[in-house]
C-alpha cells in the first residue's frame, strides 16, 4: 500500500539535495516522520497546511520502510504511519505538485481516490436545508484487493474490494433500516457516453434519506463508523452527489 508525505518546497529541495530528511519542525519535535495513507492524506492537508500553496505530494514505498515504520494512534485515535528514521530519497516513488484549487488542495484522483468527503465538502453539505428528503447518487469503483490499514483484523487477509464492500453493506443494513433509508434505484453500469475516458463504476444506486438529519445521524453512529472501514478499504474512487427529489415528467427540461 502506498503512503504519502506532504512537503513544502524548501523541505523537498532539502531532501532532494541531501538525500534524506528528518521532516518538518513538527516531525522533528515528535521524533518521527509523519506519513499518511491514501484515505488520510486529504485530512492531513486540511488540518496541517490550511491554505498553503506550493506544496509537494510524495508517494512513499511502504515496503522500503521496514520495521522502523509503525502504525500508531494519532488525532481522533485513528492509526497513522510513523517513520522512526530519516525519510530517504530512495523511499520516494513519485512526486507531484499539490496546488490550491477553490480553497482546497487538488489531489490526483489516483492518490486520494474520492473515498471520503473533504472537510469543505462536508461543511457545504451541512449548510444546506436539512428538513426535506434527499436522494444521494452513489457511483462506486472498487479496488481489486481491499486495502485495510495495518492493525485492522482483516489486514493481510487478501479480501477483494467486492468482498469488503459486501461486508460494508451487511454491517450497515440494520442502521439504514432504522433511519428509514431506502435504495430507490439501482442499475448495472455499461459505459460512459459523456465523461472522462476510462471512467467506470461497479455500483450505481440512489439512496433516499427521509431528511439530511438521518444522513448525519448515520455517519456519527458508532456502529456505522466501524462499518465504514470496510467501505474505505473496498473503494478505489467514488462519487456521492446530494440531490433534492423533484417531480418526474416527460421532457428533459
Amino acid at each position: 500500500m502506498p503512503l504519502y508525505k506532504i512537503l513544502r518546497s524548501d523541505e523537498w529541495a532539502s531532501l532532494a539535495s541531501a538525500g534524506s530528511t528528518r521532516g518538518s519542525a513538527d516531525d522533528i519535535d515528535d521524533g518521527y516522520v509523519h506519513l499518511a495513507a491514501a484515505s488520510q492524506v486529504e485530512g492531513v492537508a486540511q488540518r496541517r497546511f490550511g491554505d498553503e500553496d506550493g506544496l509537494l505530494l510524495l508517494e512513499i514505498r511502504e515496503d522500503a520502510l521496514g520495521a522502523q515504520l509503525k502504525w500508531e494512534p494519532s488525532s481522533g485515535a485513528e492509526d497513522f504511519p510513523h517513520l522512526y528514521r530519516e525519510l530517504r530519497i530512495s523511499d520516494v516513488q513519485a512526486v507531484a505538485p499539490l496546488p490550491l484549487s477553490g480553497g482546497a488542495h487538488a489531489f490526483p484522483e489516483s492518490v486520494a481516490g474520492r473515498v471520503d468527503p473533504t472537510r469543505a465538502q462536508f461543511d457545504a453539505f451541512k449548510a444546506l436545508e436539512r428538513d426535506h428528503p434527499l436522494d444521494m447518487l452513489n457511483l462506486v469503483r472498487l479496488r481489486g484487493e481491499a486495502a485495510y490499514p495495518a492493525g485492522h483484523p482483516l489486514a493481510g487477509e487478501g479480501l477483494s474490494g467486492a468482498e469488503a464492500y459486501r461486508r460494508y453493506g451487511a454491517d450497515t443494513a440494520a442502521i439504514i433500516a432504522r433511519l428509514g433509508v431506502e435504495i430507490v434505484w439501482r442499475a448495472e453500469f455499461q459505459s460512459t457516453l459523456i465523461g472522462p475516458p476510462g471512467e467506470a463504476w461497479d455500483h450505481a444506486f440512489v439512496a433516499r434519506y427521509p431528511t439530511a438529519h438521518a444522513f448525519l445521524e448515520m455517519v456519527v453512529d458508532p456502529a456505522y463508523r466501524e462499518a465504514v472501514k470496510h467501505r474505505q478499504a473496498a473503494v478505489e474512487t467514488s462519487r456521492l452527489i446530494r440531490c433534492r427529489p423533484a417531480a418526474a415528467g416527460d421532457t428533459f427540461g
